[in-house]
């Protein structure tokens, strides 16, 4: 997540919107002794509740184009393309769209070297962002892109991952729910927050 902070805190030091961005982290929570005896004392990753949570983009190259704010948050992962020297996308991006914030929930890295885990498609993946991204009025003309914008992924609304051992499923993916249930019957484990997280 720290990459991630960085590339959107760069992108809210520009002024590009008149949001801010804001990533938000999960926590850990144990669930207390009121809760059933079989759960009581595990753990769980909590975060937020976000209203209108929406999907805008994914780590293989999909795109919600239809209106304004998914086609400001593609211009965030051309400008974090750019902003890391072509090193790093940020994408996969989803949240809610607030009155003073966009909040984002559990974006993915894709990087030259595969670095972020199974959902990172490394420069394939970065390749598969720009074959299907279009410049609109959020982005920049001039910033940066890959030599190679080729398609190595097929395109989809969900999060793609690659194997552990080299290989990919990225034809496969992990569908995004729509509906979240607020939990109950949670202690908060351990808790952080900086200027840029929710």
């Amino acid at each position: 997540m720290d990459k991630a902070h960085e590339l959107v805190k760069e992108w809210n030091s520009r002024r590009m919107i008149d949001k801010i961005v804001m990533v938000n982290i999960p926590e850990v929570w144990v669930f207390n002794q009121y809760s059933s005896s079989s759960i009581a004392g595990k753990n769980v990753l909590q975060e937020p509740f976000i209203s209108d949570y929406q999907k805008f983009n994914s780590n293989s190259g999909w795109a919600d184009n239809e209106t304004p704010w998914p086609r400001v948050m593609q211009a965030l992962s051309h400008f974090s393309y750019h902003a890391s020297g072509g090193q790093f996308v940020l994408c996969d991006l989803q949240g809610g769209v607030y009155a003073n914030a966009v909040v984002l929930t559990d974006p993915v890295i894709l990087s030259r070297n595969k670095m972020y885990g199974v959902t990172d498609l490394g420069p394939e993946g970065i390749s598969s962002f720009f074959s299907n991204h279009v410049c609109n009025e959020y982005c920049r003309h001039n910033r940066m892109k890959p030599a190679d914008q080729r398609r190595y992924f097929n395109p989809q609304q969900g999060t793609s991952m690659v194997g552990g051992c080299g290989g990919t499923n990225a034809n496969q993916y992990v569908p995004t729910l729509h509906n979240r249930q607020y939990a109950t019957g949670y202690n908060r484990y351990d808790s952080s927050s900086s200027e840029d997280s929710w």
